[in-house]
């Protein structure tokens, strides 16, 4: 006789329902490991990723124009991308009054910068160095060395005057400035050198001409240089690049005669 089926049969599975027991016992191992009081992460759908990329780079653009605007206002409407460039640019459209400084001559003798520049009622071309410096300094006395054969050639000693400031006054005592106007072969009717009284004022000397100085190796200084034509009222009237020095006196030329005219009698 066949055996008897035993009285509780095992029923085996539907390949469907085993394959959804399977996932029901994957799901309950994995939430096991998971340490107490926790809870699953919430899976972000497919479809809300995009709106959250959207978000974010919406974000992203509205920084990108916030600082675009800062860019463009911070050079003139975009036409310059340096300081100096922007500088000059803003002097060419209108003049600016430099401030008061006290400044200290080769001699020893302090004194003020509008003193130094009303003297005369010359027009000035100003330049800033510092003596030690054996780069772009040397470049800018060599201008100013030509400047200065131009001006006694062309019998302009009373219309143009010539000024070099350092913006080193810890070094750049009365000894080093007297040296240095050896080196230069400086005529004095024309060609003066100071420095600043106080180390202090340097900052704003440096801001008002649009000069900016940075720290270098070995005591020395990295700087722009330029030529700045200054009236005899302390006005800041064109800045002109150093290597144009032909186009700065011609500029100190024109500016003084209508000066020198309205000061006659």
């Amino acid at each position: 006789m066949p055996a008897e089926p035993p009285s509780n049969p095992t029923r085996e599975p539907a390949s469907g329902e085993a394959a959804l027991n399977s996932l029901t016992n994957l799901e309950s191992s994995a939430l096991s490991v998971l340490p107490k009081n926790s809870t699953p992460k919430e899976v972000v759908p497919m479809a809300a990723q995009p709106i959250s990329l959207l978000k974010t780079f919406a974000a992203s653009t509205v920084v990108l124009v916030a600082t675009l605007v800062v860019l463009f206002g911070a050079t003139g409407g975009g036409q310059s991308l340096t300081t100096e460039t922007l500088r000059r640019q803003q002097i060419s459209q209108q003049a600016e009054q430099i401030p008061a400084f006290d400044i200290m001559l080769a001699n020893g003798e302090r004194t003020a910068l509008d003193q130094v520049l009303a003297a005369g009622n010359k027009v000035w071309l100003v330049d800033f160095v510092y003596t030690r410096c054996q780069t772009l300094c040397t470049s800018l006395g060599s201008t100013y060395q030509q400047l200065q054969a131009q001006i006694e050639a062309r019998g302009l000693e009373d219309q143009v005057g010539l000024l070099s400031v350092s913006f080193d006054p810890v070094n750049d005592d009365a000894i080093a400035l007297t040296e240095y106007t050896r080196r230069m072969g400086m005529n004095p009717q024309i060609w003066q050198v100071a420095t600043l009284a106080n180390w202090q004022d340097r900052r704003r000397l440096l801001d008002a001409f649009g000069i900016m100085v940075l720290p270098a190796p070995l005591g020395e200084f990295e700087h722009n240089a330029a030529l700045h034509v200054v009236t005899s009222n302390s006005m800041l009237v064109r800045i002109v690049d150093y290597t144009d020095f032909r186009s700065a006196l011609d500029a100190a030329i024109a500016i003084g005669g209508p000066i020198r005219s309205a000061a006659m009698p």
